[in-house]
């Protein structure tokens, strides 16, 4: 059976079945599957409590102030969690299974899109002191969402957690190194210099 996504992409209908059995076949791959869920969470909590450090550039993004970032990351997760960890396997949630898959991707793909312009903004500031590679590692690490989305459109489900793992993961990992550099940085990094 097939099923016409609102992007207009034909799909397969979703496995779940084969995913609630590598729940007991495979439960440390799960386990890495849903845990991925939260790195958005650890991103904005890391992002928030880094800001009062962080140079002037590094304290807004392209669509929000940095405050506003670091709570939508903090949602992410949890968004994140509901679709891709409980209702992605199957499991009961409250209102409708298209519900939180429309609210995370609606999300994650502002966030992920707001983060690859941020990324190009903040390698190009005099202030950033973090190491020049991390601004196109993690654009590119947003890559790793192709491979995951194959995965799940053929029903390759181990492929599938790994890579979607990795499209939670990388970027975010990616992300909180660039920030901690930064606000552990050179000149201009600490509130009190950057005044």
């Amino acid at each position: 059976a097939h099923f016409l996504e609102p992007s207009g992409m034909l799909l397969g209908a979703f496995p779940q079945a084969q995913l609630r059995k590598l729940e007991a076949s495979r439960p440390r791959l799960v386990f890495a599957y849903r845990a991925s869920c939260f790195a958005y969470s650890a991103t904005g909590a890391v992002y928030a409590a880094c800001l009062p450090r962080l140079p002037t550039a590094f304290r807004s993004t392209v669509l929000c102030g940095g405050g506003w970032f670091a709570a939508a990351l903090l949602l992410q997760g949890g968004l994140s969690f509901m679709n891709d960890a409980v209702a992605t396997l199957g499991r009961p949630v409250p209102f409708s299974r298209r519900l939180w898959q429309t609210l995370d991707r609606l999300l994650a793909w502002t966030l992920t899109a707001n983060a690859a312009a941020t990324a190009r903004v903040w390698a190009a500031s005099a202030e950033s002191t973090a190491h020049p590679a991390l601004a196109p590692a993690m654009v590119l690490s947003f890559l790793t969402f192709i491979p995951s989305r194959l995965c799940e459109v053929w029903g390759r489900m181990v492929p599938f957690l790994a890579w979607h793992s990795a499209w939670h993961y990388v970027p975010n990992a990616i992300a909180l190194a660039w920030i901690l550099q930064t606000a552990a940085g050179g000149p201009g990094a600490g509130g009190a210099e950057a005044e």
